[in-house]
């Protein structure tokens, strides 16, 4: 199978020995190179919108990969959040492998990690410790004017 997972990074970190990952240095356009290994490639070479990744931050480094690699399957991780397949003590062994990858892969469409429930808060105030509540509070406003029918739903959403 010829499966490639994008590692978007926008700084050196140590990257999985694994041909399947290729380490793609997202918001490159302008910046100098960082050293991510051997198979690393930047988000801001052959068909890119590497300029737009203030506003669309890993999607940059997704464009680049639809746009540029040759692939099969094609997967997007974080440089610092891997898939893993199955806990082996050492975290860096515990990564996704090829071989892991071509088994599930066999049975199923996607590979999705598995779903984090947040029992402490809801979705708007771990939204609102992390980045700017008034994002949110906007667009519900949007959403009351244009389209007030989805707002409940909006709202259930963040409440969840």
């Amino acid at each position: 199978m010829n499966i490639k997972i994008i590692i978007a990074a926008h700084k050196q970190y140590l990257m999985p020995d694994d041909d399947m990952y290729v380490p793609v240095h997202v918001g490159a356009f302008g910046k100098p190179d960082l050293d991510l290994g051997d198979n690393s490639r930047r988000d801001d070479s052959g068909d890119n919108i590497s300029e737009k990744n203030p506003s669309f931050c890993e999607l940059t480094g997704l464009y680049w990969a639809w746009k540029n690699l040759d692939c099969q399957w094609l997967g997007l991780a974080h440089y610092r959040r891997h898939f893993s397949f199955e806990k082996k003590g050492d975290p860096w062994k515990s990564v996704l492998s090829r071989r892991e990858a071509e088994v599930l892969l066999k049975e199923n469409d996607i590979i999705l990690p598995e779903t984090r429930k947040y029992y402490i808060e809801t979705l708007y105030s771990h939204y609102a410790h992390t980045h700017d509540a008034s994002h949110l509070d906007t667009s519900g406003k949007i959403i009351s004017e244009s389209c007030p029918e989805y707002k409940v739903h909006f709202d259930a959403v963040l409440k969840q």
